[in-house]
């Protein structure tokens, strides 16, 4: 906030009469003051305070405020890993306030394309799948699934919003794209050493992402997709892939005395899994002129950022530990 000059004079012309025209035109453009003597004083043009937008703080090559990234991210680990060791059922908590704040963060973000997405359903709609994913199974996870497809539908319904296709389909999409997704790790959670299963998951999706940030920034010269996501390059890839199967390998081989080759499997597939998850939410960013989809992470964006490698490859980690040998 500057001030650009001194105040002007005091003004010197009678008050016309109250309702009269002269009166109207006659109000100066700028607001007045009451100096010590008890004059109106007109501000001047010059005078008048200018707010200055600060400009976006630069972080190099690193695109981020990296000391709040790693603060955050091994709080947020360590909450997670702890949860799952100790006590796996309390993951479930953990999962249902990721899950609820994604969702808000999606809606809010998909209701700038002009249509209302319907927050408060999709968010307890999400909620329930998770709850009855871990209590009854695949079966509960699908009935759920159906009925709050119906109970989004109907809120519509009620409403008589004016774009009620629109509204319903981006709805579901956000109900299927979180809350579908999310159900996957909750049943993982459920089978027999669920929670080693977990561990292994999420810990090869977060060495992905850290891989491909590490070899990107010091070594990424060739982009994948410019148009989607201009940083994400090849040389960031082949870095996700390293940085996987070194993790998944050492997980698998001592937590479950799996064969060392399981691991370098999980190394080549949950890199392309999350890759394509991190540019499938970079395309809706950038749909939708986002940069991120919330600010509850600082150094992250919002708690979408981090789960868009996470959710898309949750059924795929199903399928593999589904038939690699060591797992199920």
């Amino acid at each position: 906030m500057i001030a650009l000059s001194t105040p002007g004079t005091p003004a010197s012309d009678p008050t016309p009469a109250e309702g009269s025209d002269r009166g109207a035109s006659a109000q100066a453009p700028f607001p007045k003051r009451r100096d010590l003597r008890g004059t109106d004083t007109v501000y001047s043009a010059a005078e008048v305070e200018v707010e200055v937008a600060p400009a976006p703080k630069d972080y190099g090559r690193a695109g981020r405020n990296l000391p709040a990234a790693i603060g955050i991210g091994l709080l947020i680990g360590g909450v997670v890993l702890v949860s799952l060791i100790f006590f796996p059922e309390s993951f479930i908590f953990v999962i249902l306030i990721a899950i609820v704040a994604a969702m808000w963060e999606l809606a809010n973000a998909l209701s700038r394309s002009g249509s209302l997405v319907s927050r408060i359903p999709v968010m307890i709609s999400a909620a329930c799948m998770v709850v009855a994913t871990y209590f009854g199974g695949r079966e509960a996870l699908w009935v759920t699934f159906a009925a709050s497809a119906g109970a989004v539908m109907l809120f519509t319904m009620v409403e008589r919003r004016k774009n009620a296709v629109k509204d319903v389909s981006l709805s579901l999409f956000a109900l299927t794209y979180v809350g579908l997704m999310a159900c996957f790790v909750v049943y993982l959670l459920t089978l027999p050493d669920g929670n080693l299963y977990v561990i292994i998951f999420l810990a090869s999706v977060v060495a992905s992402d850290i891989g491909g940030y590490v070899f990107g920034v010091l070594w990424g010269k060739h982009p994948i997709a410019p148009r989607i996501s201009p940083k994400k390059s090849w040389e960031g890839y082949a870095g996700s892939v390293v940085f996987t199967a070194a993790v998944a390998t050492t997980l698998a081989v001592t937590l479950l005395g799996a064969p060392f080759w399981t691991g370098l499997i999980i190394g080549v597939v949950i890199p392309a899994f999350a890759t394509l998850g991190d540019f499938s939410e970079s395309m809706i960013k950038r749909d939708l002129d986002l940069k991120d989809m919330g600010t509850l992470l600082p150094g992250h964006g919002g708690v979408m950022d981090r789960l868009d490698s996470i959710l898309p490859t949750a059924p795929v980690a199903l399928v593999m530990f589904s038939v690699l040998p060591g797992f199920l």
